[in-house]
């Protein structure tokens, strides 16, 4: 087919917005249907911004309307679905758009973690879809494009596993840690709690201030673990602090571990740059300067560093990524790319 016909579900939330535009503007992609409960009835353009460019005015994607429609009514709309929806609630589109043969790219937890009970421990609740979890194929193009290629049901990864799987993923796959000796501490902007009307979350509760949370278990550690020891080929515990900062979107990540052996930090770095050397979305940074979130927001690119610290016989891992893009809409959109045989970058930046 010359296009495929795409539907976004839960797209007035922050993802589902940054899903919006970058289908908009993907030349093999024609956006067919798009859901929101809150925005029902409104134009796409009153709700998302970025819509003025030529393609998307071009396919009229500006007027095309809200809907609140539930799977069954959404099946018919649509041959890709990206499911923008809170977890829980993505399964139940999840299961009857199976059913029906549609292939589907969730942005929820719903199918990232394979253990039932790893879910049931982070989640606090039984899995909604179990019978889903074996064809489910974890949506990171970089450690898993062969299975995404052959999926009909992607789970896309979170923002902070993203950020967290790209920086470790050379150091496991070559045994240069210690995987027992791993520490995380990511910063998200306040776009990664959603949209959503809480105190917490006002711009003067945020604005200059910085605070830790979901501390010793966030619900992301799970998925977190699970990638971390398909990696270093044994069970893998890992100690991750998230914090939120007042930033509207992205996300930058400091990693250290023991060093299994002395390594000189140029052969890290050039281990590094080599492991993503075919990526086109992951930058190392050879140079010797650090990450900046500003430099990836809006954009699907990961940059990474490392440093080596002899006193301690430790590395140091950084990486900052958009949580929005690479963190969620745009690696679903890659994802997409990759099981349809279309080149990874396409509509993306």
């Amino acid at each position: 087919m010359s296009t495929l016909r795409v539907a976004v579900v839960g797209a007035s939330g922050y993802s589902g917005e940054e899903l919006v535009r970058i289908v908009a503007r993907h030349p093999k992609l024609s956006l067919t249907a798009l859901t929101s409960r809150a925005f029902a009835g409104q134009r796409a353009e009153a709700v998302v911004s970025g819509l003025s460019n030529p393609g998307a005015v071009d396919k009229g994607y500006g007027s095309l309307a809200f809907e609140d429609l539930g799977p069954e009514e959404i099946g018919s709309r649509a041959d890709v679905f990206f499911l923008a929806l809170p977890h829980g609630v993505a399964s139940e589109f999840a299961l009857p758009l199976r059913k029906a043969g549609k292939i589907v790219f969730d942005l929820s937890a719903d199918f990232r973690v394979r253990d039932l009970s790893v879910y049931r421990e982070f989640y606090g609740h039984e899995h909604p879809a179990p019978a889903l979890l074996q064809e489910a194929v974890y949506g990171l193009p970089e450690l898993h494009r062969d299975a995404i290629r052959r999926a009909d049901l992607v789970a896309c990864p979170g923002c902070y596993p993203t950020s967290i799987l790209l920086a470790l993923a050379p150091a496991l796959r070559h045994d240069l840690i210690d995987p027992a000796s791993i520490v995380i501490h990511s910063m998200s902007g306040v776009s990664g709690a959603g949209k959503k009307a809480e105190v917490s979350l006002l711009f003067v509760e945020l604005n200059e201030t910085m605070k830790a949370y979901g501390a010793p278990k966030h619900r992301h550690l799970g998925e977190i673990e699970q990638e971390l020891g398909l990696l270093a080929k044994q069970p893998v515990r890992v100690t991750f602090v998230p914090h939120l900062v007042p930033l509207s979107r992205g996300m930058h990540s400091t990693i250290t571990a023991h060093l299994a052996r002395p390594l000189a930090e140029s052969v890290i770095t050039e281990l590094y740059a080599a492991f993503f050397v075919d990526e086109p979305f992951v930058q190392v940074n050879t140079d010797g300067s650090f990450p900046e979130v500003r430099h990836v927001v809006r954009t699907n690119q990961a940059r990474l560093s490392v440093r080596v610290d002899e006193r301690t016989g430790r590395l140091l891992l950084f990486s900052a990524i958009d949580n929005l893009t690479k963190g969620a809409a745009g690696q679903a959109v890659q994802a997409m790319n990759a099981r349809f045989g279309y080149p990874e970058t396409t509509g993306l930046v």
